[in-house]
Formats: C-alpha cells, sequence, structure tokens
C-alpha cells in the first residue's frame, strides 16, 4: 500500500549529500537536548534511552530506577490528555464555517456533521489512538513528541490512514521564519530486505549487494521533508513533485536519493509541551522534575541500602579479636577469637526524618506532573459534578499548553485527515449551497475538556433564563425579550449535541404553522360545538315555556 503522496518516482532535484550535511547540522545542533533527554528517559522511560548510547535489544533497561513517581506521574498526565483530548470513545472535534450564513444552512451544516462523523471513524479504524497515546508520554517526559501521519490506498483509492510515533532519537526539526515547524528530517534503520521492498532496485548499490548474501543487514537511510518554493497556489490534486511539500529518501551508505515524492501537507505532527524563545524544541514537566526525580531516585538507592543494613547489619569486634578482615556487607561475618567481641553495626540512620525528605521530594514531583488535582475519585461513585471540577482543574492549569497542542498537533491531524479524504472522494457528496459557493473551515473541539470549557457559557445562558422567569412572574411581557430559539441551539451547540438533532428554522416554521393551523382548527370546531350547545339549550328553553308542539 502506499501514500497518495508518495505518487510515482521522480527525477532528483536536490543534491543528495547536501541533504545529508544538513542533517548532521541540525543533528549536531540538538546535542545538549539529546544529554538531557537520555537522562530523562533513564528515569521516566526506560524502553527509550538510546539518544546517545545505542540500547542493545533485550537489555535490562529500568535497573537504575530505584523509585517509580515520576513514571507514575507521567502516566496519569499523558492518559489525562489522552482522555480529555481525543478519546477514542468519544467524537472529539468538529467542522464549522468560517461565513455564518452557512452554519445557519441545514444541508451544508449536516454535511459537516457526516464529514467529521466519517473522519473520526477512520481514525478509529487505524492505530491513531495507540500511536498517539505514546506521543502523549513523550510530550509530557521530554517536552517534545513526533506523529507521523500517512494516507493508506489500495487501487489508487482512500484506503485509511497509518499513524507512527517517532522516536525523537531518529527526529531533528526546523522551523520557518513564523516559529511554525516546517522542515523535518527522520533517520531511518531498515534491512536489506525492507528497504528492497521499499524501493526496489533504487535501494542502493551496497544495500542490493547485500540482500542475498545477508538480507538481515541493516542500512541506515534518512528522510526528508521540507517546503517546495511554489509559485501561486497549490492545485487540489497535482503530481508529486508539485506538492508543497518535498520528500526524499537518501541512502547514508550509497549517499544517494533512493526516491522523491511530495506531500500536500506536512506528514509529520511535532507539538510542543512550552517552547522559550530561541529554542526550537520544547520542555514539560519531565525537565522541570528532573532534578527532584534524580534527588528521588539517590535518595531511595541509598535508603534501601540503609535498610538492607539495618535489617541485615554487618557485624563489628574488637581489633585483637578479629582474624581477617572486616566485611561490611549484609548477612556477611568478620571472624573473631572472641564470641564476646561480635556485635552488630549500629545504623544510625533517622527514618522518619528519611521519610520526611522523600515525601516531600515525592510531593514536588507530583505537582509538577498535576498528579494530585488530576487525580479525583474515579471510581463509581463518581459524580458529575466531581468530573466537570476535574476538567476545570485541567482548563485552568493546562491552558497555555492546551492552545499550543491545538495549533501544533490537533489542528494539522483534523486538517491533513479532512482534505485526504476530501482529495480520495472519501467524503459524502457536498450539497448544491456549497458547489456553488466555497468557504473556508474551522475546527471546533467538543471533547469532554472542550465541553467543559464552553459549560460556563451553558450555566450563564441557564441562570439567566430562570432570572427572566422569575420577572416575568411580575411582568409577563419581560418574555418578549428572550430569543429562546437562540438559546436552545447555543445550549445544544455547546453541549456538542449532533446537528441532525435540531431541526432547522424552515422545519420548524412549517412545523409551527401547522400546529397554529391545527390549534385553529380544534378552536373553531370547539367554537361551533359551543354555539351548536347554546342553540340547543335555546330550543330546549323554548319548549319548556311554550309547552311542547301540538
Amino acid at each position: 500500500m502506499e501514500s497518495y503522496e508518495n505518487g510515482s518516482q521522480a527525477e532528483p532535484t536536490v543534491s543528495p549529500i547536501a541533504l545529508l550535511k544538513r542533517y548532521d547540522r541540525l543533528r549536531s545542533d540538538r546535542t545538549n537536548w539529546d544529554t538531557m533527554w537520555e537522562e530523562l528517559a533513564t528515569f521516566l522511560m526506560p524502553g527509550k534511552v538510546d539518544f546517545i548510547t545505542t540500547a542493545t535489544r533485550g537489555t535490562k533497561r529500568a535497573a537504575e530506577v530505584y523509585d517509580s513517581t515520576g513514571i507514575h506521574a507521567l502516566q496519569i498526565l499523558s492518559a489525562s490528555l489522552h482522555g480529555s483530548l481525543t478519546s477514542p470513545s468519544t467524537k472529539w472535534f468538529g467542522l464549522r464555517f468560517r461565513e455564518d450564513e452557512l452554519n445557519e444552512d441545514k444541508d451544508a451544516k449536516d454535511w459537516l456533521e457526516q464529514c467529521s462523523k466519517s473522519m473520526f471513524q477512520e481514525l478509529g479504524k487505524c492505530n491513531f489512538s495507540t500511536e498517539v497515546a505514546e506521543c502523549y508520554q513523550d510530550l509530557v517526559g521530554f517536552g517534545t513528541s513526533a506523529l507521523q501521519f500517512d494516507v493508506k490506498t489500495k487501487d489508487a483509492q482512500f484506503d485509511g490512514f497509518n499513524f507512527r510515533a517517532c522516536h525523537l532519537a531518529e527526529v531533528v526539526i526546523a522551523e520557518s521564519e513564523d516559529g511554525r515547524i516546517d522542515t523535518v528530517f527522520r533517520k531511518l534503520k531498515l534491512t536489506a530486505r525492507q528497504a528492497y521492498q521499499k524501493f526496489g532496485d533504487d535501494a542502493g548499490e551496497k544495500t542490493l549487494k547485500a540482500l542475498e548474501a545477508d538480507p538481515d543487514k541493516v542500512f541506515e537511510y534518512v528522510q526528508a521533508v521540507f517546503p517546495r518554493e511554489l509559485k501561486g497556489e497549490p492545485a487540489m490534486v497535482a503530481p508529486p513533485h508539485q506538492r508543497p511539500f518535498a520528500c526524499y529518501f537518501i541512502s547514508v551508505a550509497d549517499k544517494k536519493i533512493c526516491k522523491e515524492s511530495g506531500y500536500y501537507e506536512l506528514p509529520f505532527m511535532v507539538p510542543r509541551w512550552a517552547k522559550t524563545t530561541g529554542d526550537i524544541y520544547g520542555f514539560g514537566p519531565g525537565c522541570v522534575a528532573r532534578a527532584d526525580i534524580k534527588t528521588l531516585n539517590s535518595a531511595r538507592k541509598l535508603a534501601m541500602k540503609a535498610w538492607e543494613k539495618s535489617i541485615d547489619p554487618p557485624l563489628k569486634a574488637m581489633q585483637n579479636g578479629i582474624l581477617g578482615k572486616i566485611d561490611m556487607r549484609p548477612s556477611t561475618v568478620t571472624y573473631v577469637r572472641d564470641m564476646n567481641n561480635l556485635e552488630p553495626i549500629v545504623n544510625a540512620t533517622n527514618w522518619n526524618a528519611d521519610q520526611l525528605m522523600l515525601g516531600d521530594v515525592r510531593g514536588s514531583v507530583r505537582r509538577i506532573f498535576f498528579s494530585d488535582q488530576l487525580e479525583l475519585n474515579e471510581g463509581p461513585q463518581m459524580t458529575a459534578t466531581e468530573v466537570q471540577v476535574r476538567y476545570e482543574l485541567m482548563q485552568r492549569l493546562l491552558g497555555p499548553t492546551l492552545g499550543r497542542l491545538q495549533s501544533e498537533f490537533l489542528n494539522p491531524i483534523v486538517e491533513r485527515a479532512f482534505y485526504s479524504m476530501l482529495r480520495g472522494n472519501a467524503l459524502p457528496e457536498m450539497p448544491d449551497v456549497l458547489q456553488s459557493q466555497g468557504s473556508d473551515l474551522d475546527i471546533e473541539y467538543v471533547g469532554p475538556l472542550a465541553r467543559s470549557q464552553k459549560m460556563e457559557e451553558v450555566t450563564s445562558i441557564q441562570r439567566a433564563v430562570d432570572g427572566i422567569m422569575q420577572l416575568a412572574q411580575v411582568n409577563p411581557e419581560v418574555l418578549d425579550i428572550v430569543n429562546v430559539d437562540k438559546a436552545a441551539r447555543t445550549i445544544s451547540d455547546r453541549l456538542g449535541a449532533p446537528a441532525d438533532m435540531l431541526l432547522g428554522d424552515e422545519q420548524v416554521v412549517e412545523l409551527r404553522q401547522a400546529r397554529q393551523q391545527q390549534q385553529q382548527a380544534q378552536a373553531e370546531m370547539e367554537q361551533g360545538q359551543q354555539e351548536l350547545a347554546g342553540a340547543q339549550q335555546v330550543a330546549d328553553l323554548e319548549q319548556t315555556v311554550n309547552g311542547p308542539v301540538q
């Protein structure tokens, strides 16, 4: 399966040596970050300790971890982000037209609703949830993460999405003038067999030689994605070499371009937790808590040694009673001539003070990762109020970070998903109103956290209506100022209700006219019945007064 963007082979237009030199330069500029990330990975994500040192597969990577407070706190925060922003069980985004008139058009609004449902279903079918969960962990721990987003095809037709959480050790980035990431280099390690499957005869001379003799021999390749200098607006459907982003695969061993292609959108999402002026890579809670995590780990290591000696202490004896060298290890014996001179070495550790210090450092780590604030009662007794409090806390604590996540992570994912499905004819047919006039789209997030942010507006509307209803008891005419339809639609929209749940304005008018006509007909019928009953009463009265007709 190939991506839409990969297309056919094209003649290389850039120097492979120049691309490799640029990669090496960007990689060199990141050296200081690699040192910090490797240290963080040691205590937070032992499986990713290979920024500087090359880890052997199957090695025991968590041997130096003596305290899991940081690991647990990282998992809580990353899981909270995953469930609140991109929950796999709840639709977390929608689409809106930038023009308000189109948002009032029921056909156009229903089309957007169907498009967002189709996109959410495709994201649910692929590996998006698992890969994005790993990205959140990298984001919390390292402050930067990378996600590759590819579009699959089958027989030249759209065939779904594929995501890959990239290890930061294999990715380097560069920013544009406005501070947006627009260039990504990624180093791949492929066996000769894998390289031939991907590039065919263009895999490189050294790779092809090893294909038969040693098909599992590993070769390095660099994928370079950067913007092209195109004149004018890019076409909706264009050949690979005319798309806004160029993509080159270079064989490091042969200094040769193996494949040239192009993308309509940048296929890498590289969000940053926070960023300082002048830096490209971000920093996150893991970077802030690094000193406390190292202190906690060292203290726990020393405490474990002290506990071991206190439980199973080494022994001491008078010098003239010793037969050999004193052994200070736990469970050891130093031989003496006189048993009366053999005593355990007294441990002078103040355990209360040690525990107090460890508790303070653990509390600091948990506060940095917002663990205490996010760990509310999540059992079956958790009330709706507690849920709302949790999301309000996340909104206040993570406000700046959430804004950056939307612009650097969520928005590019939704935009790429929409346009790739639109190009692949995988979305419902546009209504006539959109075919005759175009409009820009805005992304609207409707996940649990986004709904929590909008609950304040819903609460304000409800309080205002309640207050007006109280005033209406004094003067009913005050109800004339309330646009009840607008209030109901606003509340439904802010709560994330499906667009097709509400009737359009024309349907509402027709329904109310039909109801009014029915009520009028019923009133006329009741009036006729009353008149008939009145006439009957008059006739009965006349008969009573005048007597029966002879």
